[in-house]
């Protein structure tokens, strides 16, 4: 199995719009480096077919820029603008095709689908927590997490089908993908426990910004402290953000070993 991080910025990805700081700066004077970053994206290969996960409002640059064959089948973990709403660019492309894509998503992000996309060719199929499914050979497993703080702070866990990170698994390795998260249910993270690769929400990494706010995304050293606790072989962060004011480089420094900043186009072999 191999991955690709097709886009590897936050929600505003980097250089932000109107942004004069000195990553976006660094992005906007050399566009092809790894500080340059568009939103989040990932392709999925196996010999059997590929996938992605997540629908980036940037998948028409990366579909051009990675030469993306014609993708018939989405993983979405949650209905924020910056992991979805690239569906808006994928109309004209979904009338050409002899059949419908199909999107798997909780059953919250399906609501925003038929609220927002109703007129997309599309077929959505909701994945109860849990419950797996097989994808060109591998066995993908979601799994709820706490991220939106106003919608789910007060669910119990049980009942949590908002947002939603998922375990792949093909030929006997384990990846785990963790898209945007402030808190980890107890049974989801055992769930991903020692997986071969994690790929882990970075936005807010080495920064408090905005932590006094009731925030969708944790902070700082506590990322750390929560990627550890998965004992994962090797940890991979995106949706790196410009409120980090800090390069690729510099950031991959403060990491530990095992520990890496994502950047568009990387690719990672299982």
């Amino acid at each position: 199995m191999k991955l690709t991080i097709l886009g590897s910025g936050a929600w505003e990805g980097i250089p932000a719009p109107f942004c004069s700081c000195t990553t976006c700066h660094t992005a906007i004077e050399n566009p092809t480096s790894k500080n340059s970053r568009t939103r989040p994206q990932f392709l999925f290969e196996t010999d059997a077919g590929k996938f992605l996960i997540e629908i980036s409002p940037d998948i028409r640059l990366q579909s051009t820029r990675f030469k993306l064959p014609p993708i018939t089948n989405f993983i979405v973990s949650h209905w924020h603008f910056d992991h979805m709403y690239g569906l808006h660019e994928l109309l004209s492309w979904m009338k050409k095709l002899n059949k419908k894509p199909t999107l798997y998503c909780s059953a919250k992000t399906k609501e925003v689908i038929n609220a927002e996309f109703g007129y997309l060719p599309l077929i959505v199929e909701v994945l109860p927590p849990f419950e797996q499914i097989i994808l060109y050979d591998v066995r993908i497993t979601p799994f709820p997490v706490y991220h939106m703080f106003g919608r789910d702070n007060d669910i119990l866990e049980e009942n949590l089908d908002n947002t939603y990170g998922y375990l792949l698994e093909y030929d006997n390795k384990k990846i785990a993908y963790l898209g945007d998260y402030y808190r980890i249910p107890k049974t989801s993270l055992e769930k991903i426990q020692n997986v071969d690769v994690l790929i882990a929400d970075g936005t807010y990494l080495f920064t408090d910004e905005y932590k006094d706010l009731k925030s969708n995304h944790i902070h700082n050293e506590k990322i750390l402290e929560l990627t550890k606790r998965t004992h994962a072989k090797t940890v991979y962060y995106h949706s790196i953000s410009h409120l980090t004011h800090k390069t690729h480089d510099e950031l991959q420094k403060l990491l530990p070993a095992s520990h890496f900043i994502s950047y568009d186009g990387m690719e990672i072999s299982l």
